[in-house]
């Protein structure tokens, strides 16, 4: 509805269309008499009344004969609905509106002057949700509307909601309550005043009766007693049609009114949608969550980066003393010797075995495997819930799945390329930093040599000199190098797990967080309507206060005369 209000009456108006002919559209439910009060309003039997039930299916319109109304021409006028070129019967059922001329002879005809009159589709019959989006489109249009209801029926649900969102949108309309008794007509129209109008939101309503007549009295429109019930419908439209420009000028202003303070009810109707793309993000979420820690614990945890083995190596290397003291170390290193052999025997008799670790692309395809597995399983779960799980299931058995892995694949690429640049960085950190500090290193150096000496002498002071110091003396100085060892090897461990984190961090960053931002935007992207609805929900908000200013600055642009307030 809101829809059809900017492209047929706010549109045309804000282009410059002329306010006359003005619109009437004649709506209502099956039965009601829609295509009679169409021939009192034309003067003549031109609409095809038919006792068949929703006998009228797409809206026809009734014009002048002489002369060529201006029509709005722009693009999107009136939706789908596509005009006929030929004469066509009423119950034709498709997306279409034709217009009818009413021969210039008729003295009831004197209403198109200034009129265009439009039979409406019903709404209350078994096939009427196709008709309402075509009778939707012409209340769009309408300056005035005309509502029949008969008086079996004049309170059925859809017809008095459909009456209600007319209302509100500010369109003055004209009840024509029908087929009861003369003697009823009355007490009808009192009940109907109180039990719906005063029940509907304010606005510009006229109620009048039109009692059963008999086929000879509905014959011709402009005679006898169909005459008396003519006039008075007549007049209500004049009354509510009268000053075209200023009517055209109040349905525009009370359109703008009506969409702009509707805003949230606009965007409620989506709500059910939203909520549903909510819950599938979150499924990506929690499938891109259990992705990250099944990486972090089947490889991250175990993976050794031996080139920070390397790196502990060359640290420990760079801690010897060069030059002249590189004798000092050579002597130390003999020493040690003993240690040496004995450590590297004990260490191949208890040291467990080096369990080889899964190489991370295996590792990486089956986390991937069963995250789709997971957001598969779940669109197949709730596929008959919502379009749009049904929509992801559809894509699973087609090609998300592959659209995805080529994805995974890419951004795996980009991932293994940043992270070596950051292993070989953080790796080569370890030593280079200090290769680049002499004072540092030199400092490092001498503590390492103080500590050495340090271990041999307290060795032999304690001992005093003797054969025992042939054990002493290697052992303080195993000491003291596996202690430097120790700090390096526990420097260079804070530094691996570092790395650790940083590319837990850079899987996310640069894989699993994109490609979960992809899943959960595919049920929006290609065209589809989930991707119009997005589009339409960050528009409108905006879009509205643009209409709202346009048709502000248009109307004192063009100096129309300002309407009277409508009356309640």
């Amino acid at each position: 509805m809101a829809a059809a209000l900017v492209r047929n009456g706010v549109g045309p108006y804000l282009d410059g269309q002329p306010p006359t002919p003005l619109h009437l559209a004649v709506v209502g439910g099956a039965g009601a008499g829609k295509s009679t009060v169409v021939n009192f309003l034309i003067g003549t039997n031109a609409a095809e009344a038919n006792p068949q039930a929703g006998f009228t299916r797409h809206p026809i319109a009734y014009v002048h004969a002489e002369g060529t109304p201006a029509w709005p021409n722009q693009l999107g006028f009136l939706g789908p609905l596509q005009r006929l070129t030929t004469p066509t019967p009423s119950n034709l059922d498709q997306d279409v509106y034709q217009i009818r001329k009413v021969p210039a002879g008729d003295s009831g005809s004197q209403l198109l002057h200034d009129f265009v009159v439009w039979d409406c589709p019903d709404m209350t019959t078994w096939a009427a949700a196709g008709y309402v989006p075509r009778l939707l489109e012409v209340a769009g249009l309408a300056d005035v509307i005309v509502y029949v209801a008969s008086d079996e029926r004049y309170n059925d649900a859809v017809p008095t909601q459909f009456l209600r969102l007319l209302l509100e949108a500010g369109k003055p309309a004209i009840v024509c309550l029908t087929k009861m008794g003369e003697a009823d007509a009355a007490a009808i129209l009192t009940h109907f005043q109180k039990e719906v109008i005063d029940r509907m939101p304010p606005g510009r309503v006229k109620c009048l009766a039109i009692p059963h007549l008999t086929p000879e009295e509905l014959s011709d429109p402009r005679q006898g007693k169909a005459k008396e019930y003519r006039t008075l419908l007549l007049n209500q439209v004049a009354v509510l049609g009268d000053a075209p420009a200023v009517t055209r000028r109040r349905t525009v202003e009370s359109i703008t009114r009506f969409l702009t303070g509707a805003t949230e009810r606009l965007l409620a109707v989506a709500r059910d949608d939203i909520a549903v793309m909510q819950k599938w993000r979150a499924e990506v979420h929690y499938g891109q969550l259990d992705f990250d820690q099944r990486y972090r614990r089947e490889y991250l945890t175990s993976e050794k980066f031996r080139r920070f083995d390397e790196a502990l190596v060359r640290l420990i290397d760079l801690l010897e003393l060069p030059g002249v003291g590189k004798a000092v170390s050579t002597a130390l290193y003999v020493v040690r010797t003993p240690y040496r052999l004995l450590k590297g025997a004990l260490g191949k008799m208890f040291s467990p075995p080096d369990i080889p670790t899964i190489p991370e692309g295996p590792i990486l395809e089956a986390a991937l495997t069963a995250w789709l597995d997971q957001l598969r399983a779940a669109a197949l779960r709730r596929s008959n819930r919502h379009p749009l799980w049904e929509h992801v299931a559809e894509g699973f058995e087609h090609d998300l799945a592959d659209q995805a892995r080529a994805k995974f694949q890419q951004l795996i690429r980009n991932f293994q390329l940043s992270l070596a640049d950051e292993v070989e960085r953080t790796a080569r950190a370890i030593y280079e930093e200090l290769e680049k500090s002499p004072a540092r290193l030199n400092t490092l150096r001498g503590g390492k040599l103080t500590l050495d000496v340090a271990a041999i002498t307290s060795s032999l002071i304690i001992g005093h000199i003797g054969l025992h110091d042939l054990i002493l003396v290697p052992l303080a100085a195993a000491v003291s190098h596996q202690l430097v060892e120790w700090l390096g090897a526990s420097y260079v461990e804070a530094q691996r797990d570092q790395t650790r984190q940083r590319q837990q961090a850079l899987m996310t960053q640069q894989v699993s967080g994109p490609l979960a931002e992809w899943l959960a935007q595919w049920p929006a992207t290609g065209g589809t309507a989930y991707e119009r609805l997005q589009l339409a929900l960050t528009r409108i908000p905006p879009a509205l206060h643009q209409l709202e200013a346009a048709v502000a600055q248009k109307t004192v642009k063009a100096g129309d005369p300002a309407p009277p307030p409508a009356a309640a």
